[in-house]
């Protein structure tokens, strides 16, 4: 008897649940379906500025090359100067600046541009050769030199894929930077002082040419941020050397002094798209 019971209670229990039905709610109230959130992609097309903070590391290699009075009369007085003078200044620093530029995004997503950039550098680098002396001349050769760039500026399309809020692209086009070398030499002959001394120095500023590329991503809908490498090639600036002193046909010896200049530069920059 308790086992009928306790089924038939089951039985009612299962039966008023299978026929209850989701509780009504309250007129006027309706059930809602949330969706999902999806990211929105920003668009990549307007005017933007911006700043910029780098590294760069230059490879200057110089070169010095005896005229023809100075490697016959010489002796390896000559040589000498040129092994001195032909050497590397190479150096690195930092650089910051500003930048410029305009976006163009297809509806395939690709993305076309023009930027002009510009920043101040902190890259230079002196070296001051110690005396040698020849013993086959009995004369005693000291040599200096020293090179600097101040600034860089570039102008260049680049062309871009966007995936959403990351876009990579390449970049190349022309680049503008000042190139100062100096080099000196002097020549010491026994107890009579200087025998012979040039100095000359060049300050110019050369058109060269840049390569590189970037990745940026979008913060907001107006903020970027990236990180840029550029290879750039400023070309060469030179001068030529003629000696004053006190040695017979001094003023006849000289030589041709050359420096080039190749950079290397890893920047990350904020900008503020319109």
């Amino acid at each position: 008897m308790r086992n009928f019971i306790s089924g038939s209670a089951l039985s009612c229990l299962v039966v008023s649940l299978a026929y209850a039905g989701p509780e009504a709610l309250p007129e006027g109230k309706e059930m809602k379906q949330v969706a999902p959130m999806t990211a929105t992609c920003p668009n990549w097309s307007g005017f933007y500025v911006g700043a910029f903070g780098g590294y760069k590391f230059s490879n200057v290699d110089t070169d010095l090359r005896a005229n023809d009075e100075l490697a016959l009369h010489g002796g390896a007085l000559g040589p000498t100067l040129e092994s001195f003078g032909s050497h590397d200044l190479n150096n690195s620093g930092g650089e910051a600046g500003g930048v410029i530029g305009f976006n163009y995004e297809l509806q395939n997503h690709w993305v076309f541009g023009l930027e002009a950039a510009g920043g101040y550098l902190w890259a230079r680098d002196s070296d001051a050769e110690g005396l040698v002396h020849l013993p086959t001349e009995n004369v005693d050769v000291k040599l200096s030199s020293s090179f600097k760039t101040h600034y860089l500026m570039t102008v260049a399309p680049r062309i871009g894929y966007a995936f959403c809020r990351w876009l990579p692209y390449v970049t190349g086009g022309a680049a503008f930077g000042d190139l100062e070398f100096s080099q000196s030499y002097a020549v010491f002959r026994g107890l009579r002082g200087i025998g012979f001394d040039a100095s000359d120095e060049v300050h110019d500023t050369n058109v060269g040419w840049m390569v590189g590329g970037g990745l940026e991503y979008a913060l907001t809908e107006h903020w970027r941020l990236r990180g840029q490498y550029e290879y750039i090639d400023l070309g060469d600036v030179s001068f030529d050397s003629i000696t004053a002193g006190t040695l017979q046909g001094a003023g006849l010896f000289g030589a041709h002094h050359r420096a080039d200049l190749t950079e290397h530069n890893a920047s990350v920059a904020v900008l503020y798209q319109f």
